[in-house]
C-alpha cells in the first residue's frame, strides 16, 4: 500500500543550495495516522541508498524528476543530535534548479514528502497530546523567530494556531509545517519533536 509523510525542512545552505530534514522519524504518527519503528526506518533508508535512488526527487508527487536534484547526504540521527530526532532517517538534498530553490526559500516548498509502498500491520500506539503544543519557529533570513502554539482535538486532529508577536507582527497557523504569510514572509516549523518527547510506542506499521 502506498503512503506519504510530510517532514518540514530544518536546515538549509544557501550557497550550496542544500536542504535537510527528517525523511521519517520513528514512533511518530504520519499524515495517515501510522508510524514505523527505528529498525524499519533504518532498513528502508539503507535499501533506498543501496538501490541507487538518490536522484528520485520530484515535486508534489508528480513523478517527474527535478533536473539535477539529488540526495547528497543520508544518515540515521544519533542520540544527542542537536537538530534531528534520534533514530530518524535524515536527508540532505541538493537543488541546483534556481526556480525550485527560489520556491523553497519563499516557503512555497517547505519540506520532504516521502512516498513508499509498505506492508501494514495493526499495533498499538499511545501518545499523550496536550490541548496545546508550544514551540519555536525556524528563523527568518533576518534572524527573527516566533514562539508558537498549535491546538489538537481529543482525537489528535490538527486545529491550527498562531505565533507570538515579534518585530511588530505575528502569524496565524493553518497548516502543520508553515505559518501563513505576514509582512511578506512566513516561517517553517516542526511539531514532530514535541510529539516525540511524549510518545510511547510498541511495534511498527
Amino acid at each position: 500500500m502506498k503512503k506519504t509523510l510530510q517532514a518540514v525542512f530544518k536546515a538549509d545552505n544557501e550557497e550550496q543550495q542544500i536542504v535537510w530534514a527528517e525523511i521519517y522519524a520513528p514512533n511518530i504518527p504520519d499524515t495517515d495516522g501510522e508510524f514505523m519503528d527505528a529498525e524499519t526506518i533504518r532498513k528502508m533508508a539503507y535499501k533506498f541508498m543501496g538501490d541507487h535512488k538518490q536522484n528520485h526527487v520530484d515535486l508534489r508527487h508528480n513523478n517527474r524528476l527535478v533536473k539535477g536534484a539529488c540526495l547528497v547526504e543520508s544518515f540515521i540521527a544519533r542520540k544527542g543530535d542537536p537538530t534531528f530526532i534520534e533514530d530518524a532517517w535524515v536527508g540532505g538534498v541538493h537543488i541546483p534548479d534556481k526556480a525550485v530553490w527560489s520556491e523553497i526559500k519563499s516557503g512555497g516548498i517547505n519540506g520532504f514528502s516521502m512516498e513508499a509502498f509498505v506492508h501494514k500491520r495493526a499495533v498499538e500506539l499511545e501518545i499523550d497530546i496536550p490541548d496545546i503544543l508550544h514551540g519555536t519557529t525556524m528563523k527568518h533570513a533576518d534572524g527573527h523567530e516566533h514562539e508558537f502554539n498549535v491546538k489538537y482535538d481529543d482525537r489528535g486532529n490538527f486545529l491550527g494556531g498562531d505565533t507570538s508577536e515579534t518585530n511588530g507582527h505575528k502569524h496565524t497557523i493553518k497548516r502543520g509545517t508553515i505559518t501563513e504569510h505576514q509582512n511578506g514572509h512566513n516561517h517553517r516549523f516542526s511539531f514532530i519533536d514535541l510529539f516525540n518527547a511524549g510518545t510511547n510506542a510498541e511495534g511498527n506499521s
